[in-house]
């Protein structure tokens, strides 16, 4: 081979192993180039946003979502963003969160009080230990700084820059979002540095948005995680007390603008780079506090981001997420897998119209949950009122020349229906509170007119109303449970005890309804009581199933109300041998469920989470879950109405167990299956108060039905026999 000839071989080697390499290079850029940007926008609102420009495009191309911002214990602003940073809703006081940049005399501060020594240019929090003290003692154990944690734990550096300070009061808890679990951020400028002078401005000086632009620019090499406080709504906001109505919405607006015109900047950066940009509002303005809207706005776009609307397996809605769900997704964009967060990555939906979609969902939610009280609240008044007033009807008889019974009976019929009212109300999607209870009225009253009139006997029309509350409710669950959501007597996104499957109100209707349903047809029609058990292992698994009703305290009160119910139905005499064949059921049903929501299904529930939580921080956390649902049922004994309503039912049944003399033998006789439904339903309600954290909620609920279908019985069996008082 000559020499020109060898070079030539050489060259084209050479040149296809470098294309190679470079190839290879080129496909892993990306993935080694990954960088997150969080921009906080606090104290603001989706109507703030959507008549921006660079906001309105940042949220048509990219994925919009409304965030619950629930904390540990009461939520505060502070709490707020410890929370983001956690990934569990987590303490934090300001006294406990703090900001500042490592130089000189800060640096020993903070290793005398954490034995660390960050670089030059850190940010730090210096009362990280107190923080993670608070945290150590609240109600649910959070882990501050995950975010920085498991980002520094696989080699990635963070950033953070901006505050909100306000005179003399220092806000710098996007600190906290950034950190790791000693408190370090690896760069970032947190101080004065970050504002510019501004006398027109409420507090003198503002963010300086073009000396963001200008370290974010000098930090985007180092750091994979930037958050940015842009800080003024903060300063607006803190501000308002002293700021006419009218200047307060003029520096609103203003703060607003600037931070569009900076958003604008971010957008081009993203785009160019492939980033992915997240915009967050940890904690609502006071004025959307005031109207009951706090649910926040969450903006993603940029790296894999359609336009559409944000969901999370947390939640299982679109376009509503949890704060827990940003440590979440920010780790698992960086390719982390394993975090000890509660919280699911959140992803974009592709939707069309999206921002009038997300203000809907919002509407519909706030709504929701300001009529809530006001419907409840007077719904367990009339149960009260009705309930005692059955009481006065079957001691009196003779009262108003005996017209009392009829009215008694059908309000007894229509307090059984409520439930089924409230299910289906949400497909008239009423604007106000005063259509709302008049649609409830009217619609209650209809019903109960239908029941009354198309069907006589007593055992009729309490199948009648108890079936079609079940039917109802287990079609609504099996095909998605999109009125159970958005029902009054469903759950509270604002709230966030609960996103999906059925709550506890209604699973106490549905165990409630059922059992005095099978009851109700076998007073008049024979059949094998396997069809009964299927019926009953049908709602079991409609309640507990972890991709439909996903309730696990529903789940046991309901086997452990329909074994028993079974059991009576079949005459047997419940010893320590049923009760241990129970138990064990329990646990095959319970264990059967943990196995298919942790295998099997992609959106984990409350009991795959609990599971996981007990295997990663040993058994004696399910300690921490028992208290925190012991500590919640003590609150609501203590102040929900549904305790009022529980009490008057135990209270009408111990007097009626004596007064009139004989009547309760009579029934007994004269209704046996009903009887046993009822003793059942006593032993769901002292299940439920046990392994649900509002179980007293699920009594109550459950024991409507209850005691609607005994005073309906006892007044007719008070009309056709004469009883002594």
């Amino acid at each position: 081979m000559k020499a020109w000839d060898r070079i030539a071989v050489v060259t084209a080697v050479t040149f296809f192993i470098t294309v190679f390499i470079s190839g290879n290079a080129g496909g892993e850029v990306p993935e080694e180039a990954k960088k997150a940007l969080v921009v906080i926008v606090d104290r603001v609102g989706l109507e703030d946003m959507e008549n921006l420009p660079s906001f309105r495009s940042i949220m048509e191309t990219g994925s919009v979502g409304l965030m619950n911002g629930r904390t540990s214990g009461t939520t505060t602003p502070s709490k707020a963003y410890v929370t983001i940073g956690a990934g569990v809703r987590a303490e934090g006081t300001p006294s406990a969160l703090d900001g500042v940049e490592i130089a000189g005399e800060t640096g020993k501060v903070f290793y005398r009080r954490t034995g660390i020594k960050p670089a030059e240019g850190a940010v730090v929090n210096p009362d990280i230990a107190r923080l993670v003290s608070q945290n150590d003692t609240g109600e649910y154990g959070a882990v501050p700084g995950n975010i920085g944690y498991y980002l520094h734990e696989n080699g990635f550096r963070t950033a953070v820059l901006g505050n909100g300070d306000c005179d003399e009061n220092r806000i710098r808890w996007a600190v906290a979002i950034a950190m790791d679990r000693n408190g370090v951020v690896d760069y970032g400028r947190v101080g004065r540095g970050m504002l510019v002078e501004d006398d027109e401005f409420p507090t003198g000086y503002r963010t300086d948005f073009d000396g963001m632009l200008s370290y974010i620019e000098h930090i985007q090499d180092k750091a994979d995680l930037i958050v940015v406080e842009t800080g003024d709504t903060i300063r607006v906001e803190e501000s308002k007390g002293i700021l006419s109505e009218e200047m307060y919405g003029l520096h609103r607006k203003k703060a607003l603008t600037r931070i569009d015109g900076f958003l604008g900047n971010i957008k081009k950066k993203v785009d160019d780079n492939n980033w992915l940009l997240i915009i967050l509002t940890p904690y609502p303005s006071y004025e959307r506090l005031s109207a009951g809207d706090r649910l926040t706005p969450v903006i993603m776009y940029g790296d894999g981001i359609p336009g559409g609307l944000l969901f999370s397996g947390t939640t299982r809605r679109q376009g509503i997420i949890g704060n827990v769900d940003i440590a979440a997704t920010i780790v698992d964009y960086f390719g982390i897998r394993e975090a000890d967060v509660t919280g699911r990555p959140v992803k974009g939906i592709p939707a069309g119209n999206n921002i009038e979609t997300i203000k809907d969902i919002n509407r519909v939610t706030v709504n929701t949950s300001n009529f809530r009280y006001p419907v409840l609240s007077r719904y367990a008044i009339f149960v009260i009122m009705v309930v005692l007033m059955g009481l006065v009807t079957i001691l009196y008889p003779g009262l108003l020349g005996g017209r009392l019974a009829a009215l008694e009976k059908f309000l007894l019929i229509a307090i059984m229906i409520f439930p089924l009212v409230l299910l289906i109300l949400p497909l008239l999607n009423l604007p106000t509170l005063a259509l709302t209870l008049l649609a409830i009225i009217f619609i209650d009253l209809g019903l109960t007119f239908l029941i009354c009139s198309l069907f006589r006997g007593t055992p009729q029309k309490i199948f009648v109303a108890s079936a079609l509350t079940t039917l109802g409710l287990v079609l609504d669950i099996a095909i998605g449970g999109h009125l159970i959501r958005v029902s009054l007597l469903g759950y509270d996104p604002i709230i966030g005890a609960r996103y999906y499957g059925i709550g506890n109100e209604y699973m106490g209707v549905v165990i409630g309804s059922t059992m005095v349903m099978a009851a109700s047809f076998l007073e008049k029609r024979r059949i094998n009581l396997w069809f009964v058990a299927l019926l009953l292992a049908l709602v079991l698994v409609v309640v507990g199933y972890p991709a439909l009703g996903a309730n696990v305290g529903g789940a046991i009160t309901s086997f452990v109300a329909f074994s028993f119910f079974l059991m009576r139905l079949r005459e047997i005499r419940i010893g320590l041998k049923h009760m241990i064949l129970i138990l064990a059921g329990l646990v095959t049903v319970v264990l059967c469920f943990a196995v298919q929501d942790m295998v099997f299904l992609k959106s984990h529930s409350h009991l795959a989470a609990a599971v996981r939580d007990a295997a990663d921080r040993g058994p004696l956390y399910l300690l921490t879950i028992i208290n925190r649902k012991v500590s919640m049922n003590i609150k609501l004994l203590r102040y929900t109405i549904w305790t009022k309503v529980l009490l008057t039912v135990i209270f009408v049944t111990a007097v009626l167990f004596y007064r009139p003399v004989g009547i309760f033998k009579r029934i007994f006789k004269k209704y046996p299956y009903s009887v046993r439904a009822w003793s059942s339903i006593v032993v769901a309600a002292a299940a439920g108060m046990l392994v649900n954290d509002s179980g007293v909620v699920t009594s109550a609920t459950g024991s409507i039905f209850f005691i609607a279908s005994l005073l309906y019985m006892l007044i007719e069996e008070r009309d056709t026999a004469d009883y002594g008082i």
